[in-house]
């Protein structure tokens, strides 16, 4: 044994070694990506790729001559004098659905496909032309290609070539560029046109589709992420492996220039994307292309034409076996998950066979077997296995969890197993090479926390075809949850990839769910109604969630009714995975009656199950709870419930995130504290809200708040410090007249009367008049303290009606400083004023006895009896 580590550690080792060795073999990722076509190709021929590329065998549809089309192109459009080495004919044209088969292709002798209209036999040579100079841009140009012109694009060697299917005359007159775009040659035909590029070093070339035609760029197209662009899955078909496509173009043979092999090239009018990776089947391969299909076609056997849906690969114009090698067009699919289409008996068969290699393994080979047993054990549904083989796996071989396929499968597994913090792994990083590859799982991830359901929605969209063509025990457990995740939060492209969903009642949920993105609501309730009755208990529990929320937003029923009736759904609705997300919209349905701690309570019973796969929901449910408990607290309540009311809030703060809407709570949960007579623990969170406070007026009024806290803690210096960091010069007059009396108190709490009065002239406030009343009576100053109190009466008392405790006590007051200052004709005013409209008992005989029309004077002890 060479190596004490298992073959895989060895390999990376070695690579290692090789690159401290020779500087020149490192090569970034991308550069890898861009190449790995190269040495495949040129492994079957002995020509390199830098050299000119030999004459080929003429293609087999060449072998019976066929008439030439008369098509007429300007001469300055077609090349003279090309070699007749390298040739595009066209094998097929694409067929609307209503065409009939007469009107399509037909074979011939050979087996090959010939259009019905006879190809042409102009010949093209690749790279044999010379590009005209001109001026364009270094790092995009133009490719006018009209929209009803298929187009394929690929990398064979040095070379990226675009292959456009010639359905139309087009001018490539003006296709030149500069840069690395300054090997540019277009060669024309009749039935195609070629563009090639020779790649000077690793870049990527990118490939883009525009109203005016294509764009061909060495930088990914402004306003998107490339990475997250359309790319084909195959799916196993009746009439064989189909590359499905929104507008498939024409289907041409062309011999390429690195390899020489027979190429037959399926293109495409739309921005439809290319295959991933290199897949090797019997007698021909599939190549990793940035824009339609390219196989290379070893057998005369396989075929490639064009259907009204795409474009589909055949072995003597039928289906045949293809054991997963085409329709997993990604190393993720196919290497690192291991998914092989067979059936369910297949599947257990390979389980069984893996377990056993496994068990047997020596030290050398045990972590290979057992990750082949993991695979095939993930492949039968049996994730819970493949996640046990998997950990006891690493636990013996750790250094083997560094490689990118073993993490994305552990997270995988953790993700079926319900293990979603294991299951985080599947948000990477990943190699840049299968970066496009994994977002399929990362939205399964992403649809399974409950986060960001717009991207789950839509990255589950892009690649909807692909779980379709996974093994039946794994598309079982994935197909209907990114269904129902596509119907739910996609957009209205995304739901098209809803239009063919298998039968049952959980795809008849998803078509509901779908109505009801479309804006179908009475459909959608329809069918709401109808699946509430339906056998399968997940199926007509979440029915039944969104036949109550459509009747509770229609009015159709209370607020508080459908609370009950979430309340009677919960044992369904635990048997189904979905108490957290019912207590939710119980919780809301709580809301709409104000009914704040019923609400809390039923967030606070969400959160404690597992399945929450609503997280989303949760801050701003109880966000709204705390404000309006907050604010319904401190608009006055009895001692009993405001106790009540302050616990809770003390208990879900912490829930809320720092920001200005967690402040105007913690102001409101100062002012309960106070009411309940702790003024310290209201001076902390006044203390806190200031800071996340950015509104000049709401950080003025936490500060007032805390000041007043803070004289009544008999703090008057923190209070003058709490006014001077929240003073802003922009403040309204009605705020800054409040704190003109807060800070008059203080002036008085430190003794400093005159600097009271200071700030309080010629204020008309109510507030500031009674300070400068109490002032005024506090030095005995009784005439311009009762006239400061008549200002008071004046807008507090009104001239009719019953009279408030306070304004009847405010009566009393103004009767005391008038009969002190002598001032009978305000002594009568007030009488006037107030008639006979204080109850009677000691404060009514009080105020007959102050405002007695005699004159008799009352001494200060007199006026001292209780008010």
């Amino acid at each position: 044994m060479p190596f004490s580590r298992p073959p895989r550690v060895r390999r990376c080792v070695t690579l290692s070694v090789f690159a401290c060795l020779s500087c020149s073999a490192i090569t970034s990722t991308m550069a890898a990506d861009s190449h790995r076509a190269a040495p495949r190709h040129t492994s079957r021929t002995a020509t390199s790729p830098s050299k000119p590329p030999p004459a080929s065998p003429t293609p087999a549809a060449n072998a019976t001559p066929a008439p030439a089309r008369d098509v007429e192109l300007p001469d300055s459009i077609l090349l003279k004098g090309l070699p007749s080495s390298w040739r595009a004919t066209i094998l097929g044209i694409p067929q609307s659905p209503a065409a009939t088969p007469s009107s399509g292709v037909i074979t011939g002798k050979n087996g090959m496909k010939e259009a019905s209209r006879a190809p042409s036999t102009n010949t093209l040579q690749l790279g044999g032309g010379d590009s005209q100079p001109g001026v364009a841009s270094t790092n995009r140009i133009l490719l006018p290609v009209p929209p009803r012109m298929g187009i394929a694009a690929f990398q064979s060697g040095d070379r990226f070539i675009i292959v456009i299917d010639n359905a139309e005359p087009m001018d490539t007159s003006a296709l030149r560029g500069d840069g690395i775009f300054s090997t540019l040659s277009v060669n024309t035909l009749p039935d195609a046109t070629l563009i090639q590029v020779r790649l000077p070093d690793t870049r990527r070339l990118y490939l883009s589709q525009q109203a005016e035609g294509w764009v061909l760029g060495d930088k990914p197209p402004p306003g998107g992420d490339y990475d997250d662009r359309r790319v084909i899955n195959p799916q196993n078909t009746d009439s064989g492996v189909l590359y499905p496509m929104r507008r498939s173009g024409r289907v041409l043979s062309i011999s390429d220039p690195a390899s020489g092999d027979r190429l037959l090239v399926g293109t495409s009018a739309m921005d439809d994307g290319g295959i991933l990776s290199l897949r090797n089947g019997d007698g021909y391969d599939v190549w990793p292309t940035t824009e339609g299909i390219v196989i290379a076609a070893h057998s005369p056997r396989i075929d490639l034409k064009p259907v009204p849906n795409g474009i589909l690969l055949t072995e003597d114009g039928k289906a045949f076996p293809d054991h997963g090698r085409a329709i997993y067009a990604n190393d993720v699919d196919l290497k690192w998950l291991g998914l092989q289409n067979l059936p369910v008996d297949a599947l257990i068969q390979r389980y069984r066979t893996a377990l056993l290699a496994a068990a047997d393994s020596d030290p050398f080979h045990r972590f290979t077997r057992r990750l082949e047993a993991a695979k095939a054990a993930f492949n039968l549904g049996a994730f819970i296995e493949a996640r046990g083989i998997l950990t006891v796996a690493l636990q013996d071989d750790p250094e083997e969890a560094a490689l990118p396929d073993v993490r994305f499968l552990l997270a995988a597994s953790e993700l079926l197993c319900g293990k979603l913090d294991g299951a985080s792994m599947l948000n990477g990083p990943w190699p840049s090479s299968q970066k496009r590859a994994t977002q399929l799982w990362l939205g399964l991830y992403l649809a399974a926390i409950g986060e960001n359901d717009a991207t789950a929605a839509h990255q589950l969209a892009l690649d909807f075809g692909r779980l379709k063509s996974y093994p039946a025990p794994v598309r079982d457990a994935l197909l209907p949850a990114a269904a129902e995740e596509i119907g739910r939060y996609g957009t209205p492209e995304d739901l098209t990839a809803l239009d063919d969903l298998p039968p049952g009642s959980r795809y008849q949920l998803v078509n509901a769910f779908r109505q009801m993105r479309s804006g179908k609501r009475d459909l959608a309730y329809a069918s709401f109604q109808k699946l509430a009755d339906d056998p399968n208990p997940q199926v007509a529990e979440e029915a039944l969630e969104q036949k109550t929320s459509f009747e509770l937003a229609d009015g159709r029923i209370k607020p508080d009714a459908a609370a009950e009736i979430f309340n009677t759904m919960m044992p369904d609705a635990r048997l189904a995975g979905r108490e957290a997300t019912v207590r939710l919209m119980q919780a809301d349905a709580y809301m709409q009656t104000h009914n704040w701690s019923d609400a809390l309570q039923a967030i606070d019973a969400a959160r404690t199950y597992p399945d929450m796969a609503s997280k989303n929901m949760v801050a701003p449910l109880v966000s709204q709870a705390l404000t309006g408990l907050a604010d319904s607290s401190s608009s006055g309540s009895d001692k009993k419930s405001l106790l009540h009311d302050t616990a809770m809030l003390k208990v879900h703060l912490p829930d809320l995130q720092p920001g200005a809407q967690k402040g105007n709570v913690l102001v409101s949960y100062g002012r309960m504290l106070l009411a309940l007579g702790l003024p310290d623990d209201a001076a902390q969170a006044f203390s806190d809200a200031i800071p996340m406070l950015t509104a000049p007026d709401l950080r003025a009024l936490a500060g007032a708040a805390l000041a007043e806290t803070d004289i009544e803690r008999k703090l008057p210096q923190d209070a003058a410090q709490a006014l001077t960091i929240t003073d802003d010069p922009s403040l309204p007059d009605d705020i800054r007249t409040a704190r003109q009396v807060i800070a008059a108190r203080v002036a008085l709490a430190t003794g400093d009367q005159a600097k009271a009065l200071s700030l309080l002239h010629n204020s008309a406030n109510a507030s500031a008049l009674d300070l400068t009343a109490r002032v005024h009576e506090e030095k005995g100053e009784w005439a311009a303290a009762a006239g400061d109190v008549r200002k008071m009466a004046e807008d507090i008392i009104p001239p009719t009606g019953p009279l408030t405790e306070s304004q009847q006590i405010l009566a009393l007051r103004l009767a005391s400083d008038a009969s002190q200052a002598s001032d009978q004709r305000l002594l009568g005013w007030v009488a006037d004023r107030v008639g006979d409209r204080i109850s009677d008992g000691d404060r009514g005989r009080m105020f007959k006895l102050l405002t007695k029309p005699s004159g008799a004077a009352l001494t200060a002890s007199q006026t001292s009896a209780p008010l």
